[in-house]
């Protein structure tokens, strides 16, 4: 061998699997080959917490990661405790739709609708006046018919929120070019799903009743991995950096960077990973991962010891110290850890 990690994932010396941890690389090209390449296209879902070595692990486990999605066809969404108050949903959920391509879901959502009318249209031509044009029909029809399909697709969809199937609604016919809802109203739209400073007058003319909160924001996000695969991808993967939640005392403030947390912070934010956990049914085509420190693992005021309810969801029941099990909840990368609970 010539790195720490031998060619099956374990660290040197220590056997098949590294007796119970997995190598960075192996372990993304696991997920990528039996989750991004099938389980969540077919829309599953599913939540893990992944203990990596240190930083430099888990450096390398987000480059391979991001790696397999591109190479899988998969968004690949990261949100770092560092930066977003991870113990409040709503501000994870407008992390994550910060850097999710809403103007390509809005044409698949179109393209679909024209496909369902037996209107196709061609790539990079969504709007009502090039595909009636193309296929030699009158304009007006064809928007009424769109239109109408476009309503029927969204709007009875229960699987996703009210507000989110009436902003999804109105950014899909922003792509359609009849002026129905004009380039400002879906700038709304976008400010609003990305936690940004919308007007409540402005919100309401779109037809959406009120803002993204704690309230509504988890079956918002939840929703993202479904919405992905009517966009075309392999599903999305939400890697949550959970590094900050270690840090118990706050460096001097002319030091400090980013978000700090206080203990009834830190639990909070095991509260959401739980509640995450418990709606598995909810993630169609959504992969979260939980990156954590192995302090985490062992503090019993910050970490998963502290918080039950988490800690008994992610527990190895049965552990085989000499193999892993790359299936289970809890995933060690490079790191030689107890078993908990």
């Amino acid at each position: 061998m010539t790195s720490p990690t031998g060619a099956a994932g374990g660290i040197r010396g220590s056997g098949v699997l590294g007796g119970g941890v997995l190598g960075a690389a192996p372990y993304a090209e696991f997920l990528g080959a039996e989750y991004l390449g099938s389980y969540l296209p077919a829309g599953g879902g599913s939540v893990k917490v992944v203990v990596a070595g240190d930083d430099e692990v888990a450096e390398r486990f987000q480059a391979s990661l991001q790696a397999e999605a591109e190479r899988r066809g998969a968004v690949l969404v990261t949100v770092s405790a560092e930066t977003t108050k991870v113990h409040l949903v709503d501000q994870v959920f407008f992390a994550a739709a910060r850097q999710v391509d809403w103007g390509r879901i809005a044409v698949a959502l179109v393209h679909a609708a024209y496909d369902d009318i037996a209107v196709p249209a061609a790539p990079g031509r969504v709007q009502v006046a090039e595909v009636a044009e193309d296929h030699d029909l009158d304009a007006r029809e064809l928007y009424r018919s769109v239109r109408r399909r476009l309503e029927q697709s969204l709007l009875a969809d229960t699987g996703l929120p009210r507000e989110l199937r009436r902003a999804l609604l109105r950014l899909a016919q922003a792509c359609l070019g009849t002026g129905d809802v004009v380039e400002h109203e879906a700038q709304v739209v976008l400010d609003w799903l990305r936690g940004e400073p919308v007007g409540l007058r402005e919100l309401r003319a779109t037809m959406i009743p009120s803002r993204i909160g704690r309230h509504n924001a988890r079956s918002m996000l939840t929703s993202i991995g479904r919405l992905q695969l009517r966009a075309g991808q392999a599903g999305l993967v939400l890697q949550l950096d959970l590094a900050r939640l270690a840090v118990a005392r706050r460096p001097p403030v002319e030091e400090r960077d980013g978000v700090y947390y206080s203990v009834a912070a830190v639990l909070d934010a095991h509260e959401l990973l739980r509640q995450l956990i418990d709606a598995t049914d909810d993630l169609v085509g959504m992969l979260v991962l939980a990156v954590i420190p192995p302090d985490l693992m062992r503090d019993e005021k910050r970490g998963l010891p502290a918080y039950t309810a988490l800690q008994l969801r992610v527990a190895d029941e049965v552990r085989d110290r000499r193999r892993a099990n790359p299936f289970a909840s809890l995933a060690r990368l490079e790191v030689q850890l107890e078993a908990i609970g």
